[in-house]
């Protein structure tokens, strides 16, 4: 499965903390924008219980859960289609 995962968390240590946790598991592809490709559902587990450790009510935090089908690689980058996307 492919996750990424956007964050806004203004306590810059608990920031710090959390975006080096994640490095455990994936890639820093911006400041707050991680992404993380063949992860399964025990890593996304363990990942979703350090942002409740390291994220407060009013931080803002979103992952992405993408099916590897709904993706399409070009190159060394990984889209997706604007039909693969639900509005």
């Amino acid at each position: 499965m492919y996750v990424a995962i956007a964050y806004d968390i203004s306590n810059d240590a608990n920031r710090s903390k959390l975006a080096k946790r994640l490095l455990e598991f994936g890639i820093r592809t911006q400041k707050s924008f991680f992404e993380f490709d063949g992860i399964g559902k025990r890593e996304i587990n363990v990942i979703k219980k350090l942002i409740e450790r390291y994220a407060e009510p009013e931080d803002f935090v979103t992952i992405y859960e993408i099916e590897e089908s709904k993706t399409k690689r070009v190159g060394d980058v990984e889209y997706l289609t604007i039909d693969d996307l639900i509005f």
